[in-house]
């Protein structure tokens, strides 16, 4: 299947390369000991990746519940940005306002594929 203007898979596949990164580089840059939920970000990206080749509707429903989950576990740092970017914060902070940041930009691009028409319903 290509990807179609009406086709959320190009939305889907940068939201999963998007959260792959912070998820990995939540685990793996810190120093000392991180605790394997720092990874979720990055499986939340892998089922973006794998959600771009299903059909629209179900693509779509993937993407709206992968953000979902991204914004719910990353949003309570969203209060925190300013502390975070007077440097006050630490790495979970940083991880978890990206994600949050980055599920907000993927509900925004997703609610604009599902406004237009698909190129079937003509």
């Amino acid at each position: 299947m290509t990807a179609s203007a009406t086709h959320p898979a190009a939305t889907l596949r940068i939201l999963g390369a998007l959260l792959l990164v912070i998820g990995l580089a939540g685990y793996l840059l810190p120093a000392g000991p991180v605790h394997w939920t720092a990874l979720i970000p990055a499986g939340l990206g892998a089922l973006a990746i794998l959600a771009a080749w299903q059909r629209r509707g179900p693509a779509l429903v993937t993407g709206f519940l992968v953000c979902a989950l991204a914004l719910f576990g990353g949003g309570t740092a969203l209060p925190q940005l300013p502390a975070l970017l007077a440097g006050d914060a630490g790495p979970a902070t940083a991880s978890r306002a990206a994600t949050a940041l980055v599920a907000l930009g993927g509900l925004a691009a997703l609610l604009l594929a599902l406004r237009r028409p698909s190129a079937h319903s003509a």
